[in-house]
């Protein structure tokens, strides 16, 4: 545990990797580096790319959902 606010800073100029904890105003604070994504794309563009929903149809969906009401909400999937 660093002993101060910027001797956890300095740990991680020196390993990024790794997250240090320190003491700050009797609480345990963990700091850590968190890489930056530019946001160069709104929303609407990520959807574009990605495309149209290729599962179920809506249809599929509210018998699913009906089903699950049916059985009070209590749905297996398989798998998991």
């Amino acid at each position: 545990m660093a002993r101060t606010l910027d001797d956890a800073l300095d740990q991680l100029r020196r390993d990024p990797a790794h997250p240090v904890r320190t003491r700050v105003d009797g609480m345990v604070v963990e700091v850590r580096v968190v890489r930056e994504v530019p946001v160069d794309r709104t929303a609407v563009e990520v959807f574009e790319q990605v495309g149209p929903w290729a599962g179920e149809t809506t249809d599929e969906i509210l018998a699913i959902l009906a089903e699950a009401r049916r059985r009070g909400s209590r749905r297996e999937v398989p798998g998991l």
